[in-house]
């Protein structure tokens, strides 16, 4: 089919006319796709009334958008704000991108608050979280999250805290491949939490486990303030099994020659007065 050269410029005429008044819907459907709030026109009247004058101002996800100039309609006004907000918005950074992914890689203790703080600001049902447990070959737990009617599933974790962390963290994920800029905001505001917990080298999820060790008997020696561990052949030696005999404070494990021979003379004594006694009966 041949077109004459007036159908030829006509056509092309439609094709520019037709992508000058497409700014609009490519902005709905990245908001949209986004999971972003529905764009909102402001047009302004300036100049007289015979010749009007329009400038436009579009809002998208919290941020403002002015047209470049002034337009004599309404409509161009609002397409040539749109166009602008598009470009910026749809044009973010793979380094952008790589760098919230690498902080969500380092680690997943904040992605469900980071989850819930999206749903928030996008206005969208929280997150819902189901944990299935796995017996073999060892207990680990998985936990899927709905939401917006998505399930994700994240990796399987040692108990179920981080378990929800690592599901919120592929929702997170997802979202973000679609270049979403309030979670990337969300995020980013994180960034410090994150890599603080990083460099500490722990997470508040992280226990140190108690390390039980056998008993050990103790006596004292020189008082309380000095003590030394007794073997098990010398508190055995003590005659009494499974029991440990600690001397009382202020006492001598090894009492002097001075003391034993007070306490015979006092033994002495005691079985002299018994036999004096017996004779005089």
């Amino acid at each position: 089919m041949k077109l004459s050269n007036c159908s030829f410029i006509l056509w092309i005429g439609g094709l520019c006319c037709t992508e000058k008044y497409m700014h609009k819907n490519r902005l709905q459907e990245f908001c949209v796709q986004t999971h972003k709030k529905l764009p909102i026109y402001k047009v302004e009247l300036e100049g007289e009334y015979h010749q009007p004058k329009y400038k436009c101002t579009v809002e998208v996800d919290g941020k403002q958008f002015s047209s470049t100039g002034t337009f004599s309609r309404k409509k161009e006004a609002e397409q040539d704000a749109a166009r602008l907000a598009y470009e910026i918005l749809a044009t973010i950074g793979e380094g952008d991108i790589k760098e919230v992914f690498g902080l969500l890689d380092q680690d997943a203790v904040f992605c469900k608050s980071i989850l819930y703080e999206f749903a928030v600001k996008t206005k969208t049902t929280w997150p819902s979280y189901s944990v299935f447990r796995i017996e073999k070959p060892f207990t680990m737990f998985v936990a899927s999250v709905v939401f917006n009617g998505n399930t994700y599933t994240g990796e399987a974790a040692s108990n179920k805290k981080d378990a929800e962390q690592n599901a919120a963290r592929a929702a997170i994920k997802s979202i973000l491949a679609t270049g979403n800029s309030c979670m990337i905001g969300i995020v980013r505001s994180k960034k410090q939490l994150i890599t603080a917990i990083k460099s500490s080298g722990s997470t508040p999820t992280t226990f140190t486990p108690i390390k039980f060790t056998r008993p050990v008997a103790y006596a004292a020696y020189g008082g309380p303030d000095h003590v030394a561990p007794v073997s098990q052949d010398e508190s055995s030696s003590l005659g009494v099994q499974g029991h440990s005999i600690v001397p009382a404070v202020g006492t001598s494990a090894t009492p002097s020659a001075k003391a034993v021979t007070s306490s015979k003379n006092r033994v002495g004594g005691a079985e002299a007065n018994e036999t004096m006694v017996a004779k005089e009966h």
